[in-house]
């Protein structure tokens, strides 16, 4: 049996958040608010620069991104209770899908009665999901990036994001889709290649003394400036989270019989 239209809901929302945010970011981006601006290193005869914004992020895509965030957060806590309730049990307020980065808070989790009613069965699926299996790379586990940016964005304050920019590294791709242009690139690659610009060196041309840039391709897109994923592609991380979200939530289709 397919999983309950509560949970399913909550994705599909998640989802359309994600769209939104998809359309507001390529907004922003036709309004060119990047330029590159000299650094004051290096010798006169080379140009060293980085890619600056000219104009704010607007508000509304932290805002976006948090509504995305708490919307598949919300599916895992609406997993718990449907399956409380296909067990013929009856769920409480202390019922809740938890996410730990540690053996022992995982337990403390089952005697705060988070998993009260749900079916053994079930239980170990949702312990085989906790981060804490990741060891010392717990932190950065999908579920736990989740968690924190979800209890950031609900408890603190609106996430953070900036403009990232760089020189496009050497496996950075273009390709047309339907009209549309995408950029195919790891984003392991560019953070290693840092966010300054260059050296390319100065010389005399039609329009003064300018740099010779032999690769023109540059690349900048709104990054979250948060936990594990600063520097990273919004979109590009939002994708990830829902698509690893969609993708375990068929092991509990045995449970809603």
């Amino acid at each position: 049996m397919a999983i309950p239209d509560s949970v399913q809901c909550k994705l599909f929302r998640a989802q359309e958040h994600f769209q939104e945010l998809q359309t507001a970011a390529m907004k922003f981006y036709d309004a060119n608010p990047a330029r590159i601006e000299r650094l004051p290193e290096g010798s006169p005869d080379e140009f060293w620069g980085k890619i600056v914004c000219d104009a704010p992020i607007p508000k509304r895509i932290p805002l976006i991104i948090g509504d995305c965030l708490q919307n598949l957060r919300s599916s895992l806590d609406y997993l718990v209770w449907e399956l409380v309730l296909a067990a013929n049990n009856t769920p409480n307020h202390k019922n809740m899908f938890p996410i730990c980065t540690t053996p022992e808070a995982f337990k403390g989790q089952l005697e705060r009665h988070r998993l009260d009613g749900v079916p053994p069965g079930a239980i170990a699926e949702i312990d085989a999901l906790q981060p804490y299996h990741e060891g010392k790379d717990a932190d950065g586990d999908v579920l736990a990036t989740i968690d924190k940016l979800c209890n950031t964005n609900k408890h603190q304050r609106i996430l953070t994001t900036v403009l990232y920019g760089t020189q496009a590294p050497k496996d950075f791709a273009v390709e047309e889709i339907d009209g549309q242009t995408y950029a195919h690139v790891s984003f392991e690659s560019i953070l290693k290649q840092g966010t300054k610009i260059g050296p390319f060196p100065m010389v005399n041309g039609p329009h003064g003394y300018l740099p010779k840039v032999n690769n023109p391709n540059f690349v900048s897109f709104i990054a979250f400036d948060d936990w594990t994923p600063q520097n990273v592609d919004v979109g590009h991380t939002l994708s990830i989270f829902i698509g690893f979200v969609k993708q375990f939530m068929p092991k509990f289709e045995k449970f809603f019989v």
